[in-house]
């Protein structure tokens, strides 16, 4: 009977000892199952959202500025336009204009050949509004005073560009030489 109480409290240590020994595992897995995989999920929930909400701020971010850079570039494109559009004479000035590039070459030392005004047709993406006046000239001059006399146009109201010149000389006006330019210039329709 020894032999069998012997086994028995040996069966009973031995149930003792797996106990001891299991109980951490059972602990471990109820404490898996129980916190760390529903906290495990909400957190990865969270990142997501988080990312989802990063994203819309990123997106959101950029339609700002997008924003933000059209009111600007829209803003230097008004007040470059209100700029030009006070640098533009209306067409009933222009004749005034010729007069006064007329009077300036002449104090400068510039002899007119000839002179006409005429106008240039429309381009297909000018503004209907706008005309292209032009000054054709053929004149006399020294260099420099040919020179002083297009810069000074070039600040006139209205000056587009120098379409076309031509500078010559003959050996018998030597200091004097001969162009031919055509002047465009821009100047408003109506009122």
């Amino acid at each position: 009977m020894s032999s069998l109480l012997w086994d028995s409290v040996q069966v009973m240590r031995f149930k003792i000892t797996y106990f001891w020994f299991s109980l951490p595992i059972l602990i471990g897995m109820l404490w898996f199952f129980t916190f760390y995989v529903p906290v495990s999920s909400l957190i990865e929930k969270r990142r997501a959202e988080l990312s989802m909400a990063q994203q819309t701020r990123e997106t959101m971010g950029n339609a700002v500025r997008d924003i933000l850079e059209a009111r600007k570039k829209d803003t230097q494109a008004r007040l470059s336009l209100d700029g030009i559009s006070k640098r533009i004479p209306l067409y009933q000035q222009f004749p005034t204009l010729i007069k006064a590039i007329a009077e300036t070459g002449k104090r400068g030392g510039i002899i007119f050949d000839s002179f006409n005004s005429i106008v240039l047709p429309n381009g297909s993406q000018q503004i209907p509004s706008l005309v292209k006046p032009a000054l054709d000239m053929a004149l006399k001059g020294r260099f420099l005073d040919i020179g002083k006399f297009l810069e000074g146009i070039e600040k006139q109201k209205g000056y587009k560009c120098i379409a076309d010149g031509k500078v010559s000389y003959a050996d018998k006006d030597y200091p004097e030489l001969t162009g031919k330019f055509l002047i465009e210039f821009r100047a408003w329709k109506g009122d």
